[in-house]
């Protein structure tokens, strides 16, 4: 399926360059939407209803659904919706999967910390739309202009530009800078990073301890076992011994 999916991603690269052989193409995305389908009505035939169990399972289902849904009239701007059975890459490759939940569980954290980063970001742009707004309009003309220039100096894109723009009516105005870049890309950024990391070896780790935890029960399982088997054979020793020196022999498995 991983190799379908992948044919059907270039088919519809393909598809973007039109020419003769459209039609083609079209004729041949069809035919991997029937294969989405028949996969689909295996599975939901083998697992019943523990298939909808599964949030990539719901994905999955959802996305041949669009998929079969005609796009045309009303439904055309499904034909948008074509590129999400790309993202099925993401339900059938496992190491994809717990990226994508690991992100997902560390939305909490990280929401608290870009909470953060926009308090930082309007209380900049506040200010320094007070400081040069009078002089450097183009910039920090009003609060909208302010938060983009400050964005793009988030991302360090043409900062200089904006930065001499300033130093040529505030000569200090480095300061502003230096500090705005080291809290927002230097260190919350960071901290954004970090969330993720941690959330991303949490995830790691609990799948590990599954297969820990599944392991040690199939050892505890073998171990059990074969203790039962050698109390059996414990048992067949001890009545053989007292049979040879001819002291009465309790049934098998009676208390001695």
């Amino acid at each position: 399926m991983l190799l379908v999916i992948l044919a059907n991603a270039a088919v519809l690269g393909w598809a973007t360059y039109g020419g003769s052989a459209l039609p083609y193409l079209l004729l041949v995305e069809r035919l991997f939407i029937g294969v989405f389908v028949i996969e689909l009505a295996l599975k939901v035939y083998a697992w019943r209803g523990q298939y909808f169990r599964s949030v990539w399972n719901w994905f999955d289902f959802l996305v041949v659904v669009v998929s079969v849904i005609p796009a045309t009239g009303p439904f055309s701007v499904l034909r948008v919706l074509r590129v999400l059975r790309i993202l099925r890459i993401i339900s059938v490759v496992p190491q994809m999967r717990m990226i994508i939940t690991a992100l997902f569980r560390s939305a909490p954290g990280m929401g608290t910390v870009i909470g953060l980063l926009l308090v930082i970001i309007y209380s900049a742009a506040v200010l320094g739309h007070q400081l040069f707004g009078a002089n450097v309009p183009e910039y920090f003309g009003d609060l909208g202009t302010t938060l983009y220039t400050l964005f793009l100096v988030m991302t360090t894109e043409n900062w200089p530009d904006v930065a001499d723009a300033v130093a040529a009516h505030h000569p200090m105005g480095w300061m502003f800078f230096v500090l705005y870049i080291v809290l927002t890309t230097f260190i919350i950024l960071n901290l954004v990073i970090g969330v993720i990391v941690t959330s991303m070896e949490q995830e790691v780790d609990k799948s590990m301890w599954a297969e820990d935890q599944e392991l040690e029960e199939i050892q505890h399982k073998a171990v059990m076992d074969r203790l039962a088997e050698l109390s059996q054979q414990v048992e067949r020793l001890e009545r053989l011994v007292r049979e040879r020196e001819g002291q009465p022999v309790s049934p098998p498995g009676s208390e001695n």
